[in-house]
Formats: C-alpha cells, sequence, structure tokens
C-alpha cells in the first residue's frame, strides 16, 4: 500500500508485467483522432480565411476570391489525403497512393493529434504507438521493395545485456553470442538476410548513421517518442518502426522482439 501511494505521487515506479510488453492499439484510435485532427485544421483554416475577406476586398476586389480559391485547395487537399489514409488504413493497400500522403501524417496530423489526445486524456504513448503502427503500413503499403545493401537496421544500445563487457556498439559482430540478449539472434538475423544492423548509444548518433550511410530504407526499434521522432526527422525515408520490450523500464536490459524484426526485414526485401 505504502508503494502504491508513492508510485501515485510520481516518487517511485512499479514495473508490471504489461510494462514489458509492447501495446498496440487498434485502427480505431488512430482514425478517430486523425479525423478530429483533420476538422480541427479544417476549422482553422475557414476561420483564417473569413477574417481578412472583410478587409481584402479594399485591396483589390478580386483578392478575396483569390484567396479563398487558394484555401479551398488547401481544403480539398487535406481532405483528399485524410480520405487516403484512411481508406489504406482500412483496405490494407495503397489504392489512392497514400503513401505520399505520408507527409501530411507526419508534419500535420500527428502534433495535432497528440494535442487532441492530451485534450481527451489519452497517454501520449498510446497515440505515439498507434501513429508508429499506421506509418508502418503505410510504407508496406507502397509495395516498393530494396535491396539488402539499401537497407539499414538500427537498435539501441539498451539491447545490451546490462553488465556485458564487450562493446558491440558500431560493430554487433564484436559479440561473443553468449545469449543473454538478444545481439546475439540480431547477429545471426544479419547473416541471414546480408543486411547491416547496427547499435546506437542515441538518437544522435541513430541520426548521423542514417546520414552517413544514406540507406533506402530503415527498420529501427526503439521506445515510441524515439520512434516518432525518428520517423518525422527522416522523412521522407521509409522507416518501419518496432516498439522495445521494456521488462526493467527505460533505457535498461531492455528487448525486442527477433521474429518482428525480421518479418519487417523480410517485407522490406520482398522476401
Amino acid at each position: 500500500m505504502r508503494e502504491r501511494g508513492l508510485e501515485e505521487k510520481g516518487l517511485i515506479r512499479i514495473e508490471r508485467e504489461s510494462d514489458s510488453i509492447p501495446y498496440r492499439p487498434g485502427k480505431g484510435l488512430f482514425i478517430g483522432l486523425m479525423l478530429l485532427s483533420a476538422l480541427a485544421f479544417l476549422a482553422f483554416l475557414t476561420v483564417a480565411w473569413w477574417i481578412p475577406t472583410v478587409g481584402l476586398d479594399r485591396i483589390h476586389p478580386y483578392l478575396p476570391k483569390v484567396v479563398g480559391v487558394v484555401f479551398v485547395g488547401v481544403l480539398a487537399f487535406v481532405i483528399f489525403g485524410t480520405l487516403a489514409i484512411t481508406v489504406t488504413i482500412l483496405r490494407g493497400r495503397d489504392l489512392f497512393h497514400s503513401y505520399r500522403m505520408r507527409g501530411i501524417l507526419i508534419k500535420l496530423f500527428l502534433p495535432l493529434m497528440v494535442m487532441i489526445g492530451k485534450a481527451l486524456r489519452i497517454p501520449r504513448e498510446e497515440v505515439q504507438r498507434s501513429f508508429i503502427e499506421i506509418n508502418n503500413q503505410l510504407v508496406l503499403a507502397n509495395k516498393h521493395r530494396f535491396r539488402p545493401d539499401e537497407l539499414l537496421v538500427l537498435m539501441p544500445h539498451c539491447i545490451q545485456y546490462l553488465h556485458c563487457k564487450i562493446k558491440v556498439t558500431f560493430d554487433i559482430a564484436n559479440c561473443v553470442m553468449c545469449g543473454k540478449c538478444e545481439i546475439k539472434d540480431l547477429n545471426e538475423l544479419a547473416r541471414e538476410f546480408n543486411v547491416k544492423i547496427f547499435v546506437s548509444s542515441g538518437g544522435t548518433m541513430a541520426r548521423r548513421y542514417v546520414k552517413e550511410r544514406r540507406p533506402a530504407a530503415v527498420v529501427a526499434v526503439a521506445c515510441e517518442r524515439d520512434l516518432t521522432s525518428g520517423i518525422q526527422d527522416a522523412y521522407p525515408l521509409p522507416v518501419i518502426g518496432i516498439v522495445n520490450k521494456r521488462p526493467q523500464g527505460y533505457c535498461i536490459s531492455t528487448g525486442v522482439d527477433v521474429d518482428e524484426v525480421r518479418e519487417a526485414i523480410r517485407a522490406l526485401l520482398g522476401h
């Protein structure tokens, strides 16, 4: 009882079995938040267009119409993008080149969705997980496949066994294959598909890898926050994000579902 009271006050955190299993929200949450975000943005555009029209005709009689056409074009683009992404999510197929609309999702909807989710008391992590899942679906719906040398797989350094004396950042081949963490399985995965797998010491280093290696596609494992920011920063590069497992909390002896990484690599390679 005392520990629960301290946890409620934010003084400690009690790890539960559910903390180690990445929760996958349903499509309904994402679609609902996206539609609310679209409506909020459309309402903002409407008000932003209406207010200036009161005085624009004093500058030129056709100026209100020109501004109106521009705003209608933006409205139509947002509406079409929202519908295209929604149909792709529901059907699992890229019917309207919705992959090209991924920028709307990343640059416009995600910040609005986080704000609306906060107002509705939906945890930020839940919104981010939903975004990651839908981003992955849009990437795979594009049906574009890559060569092994075009693919980069990024892992967080906290996936390594906490007390390991071997440094595997930069080169996981240094692993002694003891099996105390998933680095052993990832080594075997790298050989199986002939792909490069890097263990990054942090988000800055991961971005540096991407910039230096210039891959055509990325598979990344991290927490929700790092994956979300990484997908945003890497756009338009296609990134499949996989949420890590955290049996001991953040950044300490985390794990990953190796089979999920294998399926992501297989899907991008077209195997």
